[in-house]
């Protein structure tokens, strides 16, 4: 075995040459090498066998090959080798260069039969050959460095294990099949490990990385020759038994102290594989290698370096130097604590905070691979620590249902304060998106190692706290993922967390900066909207208040404008503030009478109606106004009939939403008895009179800038707000009748103008004997088709009388929809209240002398039915109405008389 004392020495000479004397040089980086590199990187190590293209095996011939350019067989091969192997070994009285060449002759067969092996080795004496060659390579390369000044000795080096293509390569012959035996097996590779190679390669491993050669690019024969090399030290630093020998020398020390304060000296072109295999080195770290390491002041020594040249290099650069040392750090923590305490007593958290924050601003929206590394390794420092931490119980009630603190430590916990604080500081500190994200994901996964881990760290640092007040100055989306982990504390630890949730309420009454405080609201909104806790919690902590304080002040600014319309100077971000600040109202009073009282003694009402005049807010003001009627349903209906009254023309869309929320409110008895006291019947009726003209052919002036279907869909909506009233309500139905509001609907539907003057009823009528009956359904049914091809006029008294039918049924507002004739109605009937379908196919009437089974609940308006039908008429096509009008007006009335007899 070869000894190290030269390896030694030459490491000492070349540390010292190279402090005094080396002129900065870098060689430019070579893309070819960090692909081939890739690989090794990730982990994947690929096995010898899977390398039969490497350099050298195309002058692998001999006599063994047989003729006709046949493929060898494998057996044959080894048997040959296994032959002159053991002839090699039993001469004995040779000099050391003849064993040397007799030796190096049978690499050739060796690698010719492990190449038409595919890899798979049949060799007896593997052991015993792999001991000879490592040993050889070992020779070779101690007689290429002795007595050679560090520069000199990295070109003798280069020159042995480069393949030339000529017959002076013994150095490149040996090379590979030292690379083909470390791929075999582990006592194949203990063989080669007790050469001493190991040492030997990281020494040449140093020469290559710390004295560049001067050329542009590799040959690409240096590419090879370094992918040979490079995965022969991978399998040997695999392997903790192969580095045994390292602590012995100090090559380990100097290359790795050489990544953390040469970089504008080393080599480009070697940098990664120096990487990749001081990473391999470090997982396979056992306990003498720790010791060694600790001994030698590694950890500290490297540290101290990085900390002076933090911010003369490249940012990625001193990141991936900090994490390969990290990576000794944590490959080492298994094993022993001391790495650990070195780096902590070295200073290493101020430098993480330093090299983190060298990423503040230069991120551009991507996450750099080393800062991700890094960053995982900070995290895995917070776990380190020799006992748990200890907090008292500070959990605030009430809490969510379901909710539970484990005092038990189940999962991964947080024990290292100080490692933590890096990450809190640097969140503090920096405003990079990217940087400050990163923070926030790293604290996530914390909490999905350990739910106590938020109660540790909240209990003693308090950092989500600490940065709601940071996060007016934060990046839009850094504050999107802030408002989610607050969210998830409340979705899935079901743990409601008063005090950071009071200052979320500072920050929105401070209101910084709108978009901030926008998205702290919708974060309030989601909170609020998932337990009805929340109503009682955001009572008591002012919130509510807040909100309506805020609230007035809007409504005040929009009623001095005077103007519907959004003013000119409001900007888009801050109506959408008052929107959600809305609909957050709106979430509170939402199933709480406590708070829709202390919306009423706050005097909100007056102000909550300026919001109905925009309709941005109008959805949720309505929504405010309906929680109100819940305490008292006369104001809310009074204020809805006095706006509807109120309102003009032009108003469509206002009248359609204060119907659509007259209606909600109308389900209830409560709210139909308000709406009869509040004048409720009158207020509807005067929009229907309103109507007048406005379904005429064509419409009057006032009406003629408003489409056909808007009316009818304004008037198909009164009607469904008088059928709510109405429905399944004795009182209203009674004060309907008593009143003659039935002979006013009648009045006011003939004055909508597509209904013609009544008919006399000794009136001839033309005689169209072409012309066949249609029966009323199914002139319902086009009247309400997409193509109808019926007149508009004609159409429109169709339509409403499709409404009267359904009204009288009682279902009209159980479906507000024109484009469903009531022949589809008849489910919707069974559906509500066990009432009888009453919209079937209408056969003829003369084939229908018995309609006992229909269900009629408000006769009055089968009366303004039977009045509307003679009106039912168009000058320009009296033909469409052979209805049998006579015959039809007749049934309904008959009808309608049998009901009132009944009832």
């Amino acid at each position: 075995m070869p000894s190290s004392t030269v390896t030694a020495a030459s490491v000492s000479r070349i540390s010292s040459e190279l402090s005094a004397s080396l002129c900065p040089r870098e060689e430019p980086a070579v893309q070819g090498a960090r692909s081939a590199l890739t690989s090794m990187e990730a982990g994947a190590l690929p096995q010898a066998e899977d390398r039969a293209e490497d350099p050298g095996s195309r002058d692998e011939g001999g006599p063994d090959c047989p003729p006709g350019g046949q493929s060898p067989d494998p057996t044959v091969l080894w048997d040959t080798l296994e032959r002159k192997f053991l002839e090699h070994q039993q001469v004995t009285h040779r000099t050391p260069e003849g064993r040397q060449r007799s030796l190096l002759s049978l690499l050739p067969l060796f690698l010719k039969a492990w190449k038409h092996s595919v890899g798979i080795i049949c060799f007896p004496s593997l052991q015993r050959l792999a001991g000879d060659v490592s040993n050889q390579l070992a020779q070779q390369i101690e007689r290429a460095l002795a007595g050679k000044p560090a520069e000199e000795a990295r070109v003798a080096a280069g020159q042995l294990l480069r393949w030339r293509g000529d017959t002076d390569q013994d150095g490149h012959l040996l090379l590979k099949s030292v690379y083909v035996l470390t791929g075999t097996d582990e006592e194949t590779l203990g063989r080669v490990a007790e050469s001493g190679l190991p040492a030997l390669l990281l020494q040449c491993l140093y020469l290559f990385y710390v004295f560049p050669v001067d050329k542009d690019e590799p040959l690409e024969s240096d590419l090879q020759g370094q992918r040979m090399f490079v995965q022969m030290l991978l399998n040997l630093c695999s392997d903790p038994q192969s580095l045994e020998g390292l602590p012995s020398g100090n090559e380990l020390q100097a290359l790795l102290i050489a990544t953390t304060c040469l970089w504008e000296n080393s080599s480009r072109f070697w940098r990664e594989p120096t990487f990749c295999v001081l990473r391999a080195i470090s997982r396979a770290q056992s306990p003498s290698i720790v010791q060694y390491l600790q001994a030698t002041d590694c950890v500290r020594l490297s540290v101290q370096n990085l900390s002076r040249l933090t911010d003369a290099l490249p940012v990625p650069e001193v990141s991936e130097a900090v994490s390969l040392v990290l990576g000794f750090v944590k490959d080492s923590y298994p094993i022993s604590s001391a790495l650990l305490v070195e780096f902590e007593n070295g200073e290493g958290y101020p430098l993480l905070l330093r090299v983190l924050l060298r990423y503040d601003g230069l991120t551009q929206g991507e996450v750099d691979p080393h800062l991700e590394e890094l960053l995982g390794l900070v995290v895995w420092l917070t776990t380190c620590g020799r006992s748990e931490l200890k907090v008292f119980d500070s959990i605030t009630y009430p809490q969510l249902e379901g909710f539970r603190f484990h005092q038990e430590s189940s999962g991964v916990t947080v024990k290292n304060l100080q490692a933590f604080q890096v990450l809190q500081n640097v969140f503090h500190k920096a405003s990079d998106c990217v940087l400050c994200t990163q923070v926030l994901l790293a604290i996530k996964t914390m909490w999905a190692w350990n739910p106590r881990n938020f109660f540790l760290l909240e209990w003693t640092l308090q950092p989500i706290s600490q940065f709601v007040e940071l996060m007016p100055a934060k990046p839009p989306l850094v504050q999107v993922h802030f408002f989610q982990l607050l969210e998830a504390l409340v979705f899935r630890l079901r743990y409601v967390p008063h005090e950071i949730l009071r200052k979320v309420q500072h920050l929105i009454k401070e209101n910084p900066q709108s978009s901030c405080t926008l998205m702290a609201l919708q974060s309030i909104l989601k909170i609020t909207a998932s337990e009805p806790l929340f109503t009682d919690i955001f009572r008591d902590s002012g919130l509510l208040g807040l909100l309506l304080a805020q609230l007035r002040k809007q409504a005040k600014i929009m009623r001095k404008s005077g103007s519907k319309e959004p003013s000119p100077g409001v900007h888009d971000s801050e109506r959408e503030l008052t929107a959600v600040t809305l609909r957050t109202v709106v979430a509170l009073l939402k199933g709480s009478v406590r708070n829709a009282v202390v919306l009423k003694d706050h005097g909100m009402v007056p102000f909550i109606k300026i919001f109905l005049d925009d309709e941005c807010y109008r959805e949720a003001a309505l929504s405010i106004l309906e929680q109100l009627s819940v305490i008292n349903a006369e104001e809310y209906a009074s204020i809805i009939v006095g706006a509807l009254c109120s309102s003009t023309q032009g108003e469509l869309r206002l009248k359609l939403d204060l119907l659509q929320s007259l209606l909600r409110i109308l389900e209830t008895p409560k709210g139909r008895a308000a709406f009869r006291v509040c004048s409720g019947f009158t207020g509807l009726l005067s929009l229907l009179s309103d109507l007048e003209g406005s379904l005429n052919t064509p419409p009057l002036q006032a009406w003629g800038a408003v489409p056909r279907g808007q009316t009818l869909e304004l008037l198909l909506h009164t009607l469904c707000a008088l059928s709510a009233a109405l429905y399944l309500d004795p009182v209203n139905s009674d004060f309907f009748r008593r009143h003659g509001l039935f002979e006013k609907l009648a009045e006011d539907l003939c004055s909508l103008g597509c209904f013609g003057a009544a008919e006399e009823e000794d009136t001839l009528q033309h005689s169209w004997p072409n012309t066949k009956a249609r029966p009323f359904a199914e002139l319902l049914s086009a009247a309400f088709s997409p193509d109808c091809p019926l007149p508009p006029r004609a159409q429109s008294c169709l339509q409403v009388l499709g409404f009267l039918d359904r009204m009288a049924s009682g279902i009209l507002h159980l479906r507000r929809d024109l484009r469903q004739p009531p022949a589809a109605d008849a489910q919707e009937g069974e559906a509500a209240g066990g009432l009888q379908g009453s919209f079937k196919q209408w056969p003829d009437l003369e084939e229908r002398p018995d309609e006992g089974d229909a269900v009629i609940m408000h006769p009055g308006i089968v009366c303004i039915m039977v009045r509307l039908l003679p009106r039912l008429r168009h000058e320009d096509h009296p033909q469409e109405p052979t209805l049998k009008r006579k015959k039809a007006a007749r049934f309904i009335q008959n009808k309608a008389i049998l009901v009132l007899t009944e009832l």
